[in-house]
């Protein structure tokens, strides 16, 4: 997103109200404003070929707290994601989870977690 200056145009349509974010793990995660402890997670150092190497740790700013994504799920990492949470109540970050099938709509200062296992 920093290299392709997505996360500048995409904090902008934002800001105007001109477009709805929305993101499955990795996208969903990077709302939060800071990248730190995902690297319990995923790898910062398995970049692909033609990536800039530098790792960049500054997040969207969407959501003031981490999104902690595959919690509690059948997904390969979300034994890792507990260590994760670990990380964030260690270090007095605010945070929510998220389990594969669920979704966070955030509107101006109102939220609601939908889940596919429940109804609205």
């Amino acid at each position: 997103m920093k290299q392709s200056g997505f996360d500048a145009l995409i904090k902008q349509a934002v800001a105007r109200d001109k477009i709805v974010y929305a993101g499955f793990g990795a996208a969903a995660v990077i709302a939060f404003s800071n990248l730190k402890g995902l690297e319990i997670v995923d790898d910062p150092q398995d970049i692909p070929a033609g990536y800039d190497p530098e790792i960049v740790s500054e997040g969207l700013g969407f959501v003031p707290y981490a999104l902690a994504v595959h919690f509690d799920s059948d997904h390969p990492e979300s034994e890792l994601v507990n260590n994760e949470i670990a990380f964030y109540e260690a270090s007095g970050v605010p945070y929510r989870t998220l389990r594969d099938g669920e979704v966070l709509i955030v509107r101006g200062d109102k939220e609601k977690i939908i889940s596919r296992d429940r109804e609205p």
